[in-house]
């Protein structure tokens, strides 16, 4: 079972990238470039934007994993010889997957600068990709590991606080006092997982407050949809936990 998972699933190739493309030249030279992408097995054009404000939704809503920008001097930059930028913004949120999908944008646009060369009979690449974070513009590490803290020790605090709560009752003898008091079982099991529930509640926000003034890390997202995806990964957890608790 475990070759089967991991010869499928552990894969880092990319079949279908969904990308958009923010052209404002419309010309002949964006759209050979923008044909090379489109033309690729990987890449999957799905969205032609028009207007600055459609980029943040795309990434947002997971419509895409891929934005190109052409600039509006994108080709006469390159006709006249002079270097050009081009801006490609990748969903990072998946760094493993926004790393691969960024060396195949380079690979294209490695072969697009050694064709213009060719035709042209340019020295250098005219076409040039700057790399910026858009969450964590300075790649602090710091930024990346302690917000993840907050899932770890939620997910170990609550599964241990639950798991050890019906089988401490039956060591001690006491759970077969639980069973004949008029307690219904959805009121026994809300009995041992509330407290699982509020310390790791408790515990998750006292991580987030540290983070927030004692790290400084910002907290750019929404607060309330933080807490929901908290609350349903504590139910998750407290569910694992008592499952294991009642088997022990």
């Amino acid at each position: 079972m475990q070759l089967l998972i991991f010869g499928y699933a552990a894969t880092y190739d990319l079949e279908r990238v969904r990308f958009a493309v923010y052209d404002e030249e419309c010309s002949y030279v964006s759209r050979d470039l923008i044909s090379r992408f489109s033309g690729s097995p990987t890449f999957q054009l799905v969205s032609q934007i028009t207007r600055d404000e459609q980029i943040a939704p795309l990434i947002d809503n997971k419509s895409v994993l891929l934005i190109m920008r052409i600039g509006p001097r994108f080709s006469r930059d390159l006709l006249t010889g002079r270097g050009t930028n081009l801006q490609v913004i990748i969903d990072g949120r998946n760094s493993n997957t926004a790393l691969i999908v960024l060396n195949y944008v380079r690979t294209i646009l490695t072969d697009f600068n050694m064709d213009w060369i060719a035709r042209h009979n340019l020295p250098n690449p005219p076409a040039n990709l700057h790399i910026r974070s858009w969450y964590n513009e300075n790649l602090e590490s710091r930024w990346f590991i302690v917000p993840g803290i907050v899932g770890i020790l939620t997910l170990v605090v609550t599964m241990v606080v639950t798991a050890l709560s019906v089988a401490r009752e039956r060591e001690q003898g006491t759970f077969d006092q639980l069973l004949v008091t008029p307690l219904r079982p959805f009121e026994l099991l809300l009995g041992k997982a509330l407290p699982g529930f509020i310390i790791g509640i408790a515990e998750a926000t006292l991580i987030i407050v540290i983070a927030i003034f004692w790290f400084d890390i910002p907290l750019r997202g929404n607060l309330l949809a933080l807490y929901i995806g908290l609350i349903m990964f504590l139910l998750s957890a407290i569910g694992v936990g008592l499952m294991i608790s009642s088997n022990l």
